[in-house]
């Protein structure tokens, strides 16, 4: 059925940092941050503490107007290496281009089942030499464009998916993280893989991380134990981690595979969710794989009481590793250089707005959306520390 197979794209959900819903700081009633032992009471917002912080200069969305500026579902946002803006939007099926100022260039793809359309396109990445990737989650395709944005080639057969979130890399390769099942005497496992493809091809030359678990549809939520998290720099050298809520720790390894180094963060303390975090992530979830196929009755997802200790990976202009701590409401960054010393820690400073944003790293940038908003898509953005 076609829910089994876009099932784990739904469960990426919870990688991201649009599921903590802030409350009203005026409003103190009932806000404490005792541990009570099953989920947190809800905290006033707080901007944390950081060595530095992320400033908004700029957004690209509008409520009404220009319909190149009204957005349907942002799934992914970033900066090309030639400094524009793209938003990929899962509703019109297409990568909309603006420039660094946000005014609108031109867009790539769109709905439909033929070469060089999507009908989910699920991630994107733009390519150090030029070009572009588009995972199309339900065309199972890699979709290749070079640096006119016309389409070279297809990447056909990944099952169940293409990989859903990508970084291309020098040498038309791309590092992905790939969900993934196996149907065995044993019955049906799901996880996810993080590996290495080479254009056109949808076999992995490199697998750097795999992690399986019995599919129980009675527990859908047993999937999020084997998320990975993961980044990789231009000349291959990938880190990896994975979405545990008991271990603060990310793995170095070579282009060819070898382990480099691991990190462990000894001082890592479990932090539980709110109330209202739990609330949304359950109703996001289960409402994606409702709208994916799966009978109501069956959508049971249940968050974990803890948040992640790592929820996403990135590295920038300067190859640094921006490390996105899970414990935190609002997106906090450990920083580290590529041998694993720790530079600096960071936080977005956009006020209890930024509570519900996903914040990407993205060459001498980042961008921040919220997946879930209340009013209208948009996407926000500013220079990282050391490019203002």
């Amino acid at each position: 059925m076609k829910f089994l197979l876009l099932l784990p794209l739904a469960v990426l959900l919870i990688s991201g940092c649009g599921t903590s819903e802030p409350v009203d700081s005026d409003d103190t009633s009932g806000i404490t941050t005792e541990n009570t032992g099953d989920t947190t009471e809800e905290e006033a917002y707080t901007l944390p503490l950081a060595d530095s912080y992320l400033t908004i200069t700029d957004s690209i969305g509008v409520e009404l107007g220009d319909s190149n500026f009204v957005f349907g579902v942002i799934i992914e946002a970033c900066f090309t290496p030639a400094g524009d803006i793209a938003i990929l939007d899962g509703q019109k099926a297409n990568v909309a281009m603006f420039t660094p100022a946000g005014e609108f260039i031109r867009t790539i793809g769109r709905d439909g089942s033929g070469p060089g359309e999507f009908l989910l396109p699920a991630g994107m990445a733009f390519r150090p030499e030029g070009g572009l990737v588009v995972a199309d989650g339900m065309g199972l395709k890699l979709v290749y464009f070079d640096e006119n944005y016309d389409l070279v080639s297809e990447a056909l057969g990944f099952v169940p998916s293409p990989p859903a979130q990508l970084v291309a890399i020098e040498g038309m390769e791309i590092i992905g993280m790939k969900p993934d099942f196996e149907q065995g005497e044993d019955g049906m496992f799901m996880g996810f893989t993080v590996a290495k493809w080479e254009m056109d091809n949808s076999i992995p030359t490199v697998v750097y991380y795999s992690q399986m678990s019995p599919f129980n549809p009675a527990d859908l939520s047993s999937m999020a134990n084997d998320v990975a998290v993961f980044a990789a720099a231009d000349d291959g050298r990938v880190f990896t981690s994975q979405m545990s809520t008991e271990e603060y720790s990310y793995t170095a390894w070579t282009p060819e595979g070898e382990e480099i180094f691991t990190y462990v963060n000894e001082d890592y303390q479990r932090v539980e969710k709110t109330q209202s975090e739990m609330d949304l992530e359950a109703e996001m979830v289960n409402a994606r794989i409702i709208a994916q196929g799966m009978p109501p009755s069956m959508a049971n997802w249940e968050p974990d009481t803890y948040r992640a200790a790592i929820s996403r990976m990135a590295i920038d202009g300067l190859d640094r590793l921006w490390v996105t701590k899970g414990e935190a409401g609002t997106a906090t960054f450990d920083v580290f250089d590529l041998d694993g010393n720790l530079l600096f820690t960071a936080a977005i400073d956009a006020g209890e707005a930024a509570e519900k944003w996903d914040v990407i790293i993205s060459g001498e940038n980042f961008v921040s959306y919220d997946m879930n908003p209340e009013d209208y898509p948009r996407v926000f953005y500013g220079a990282l520390p050391g490019f203002e």
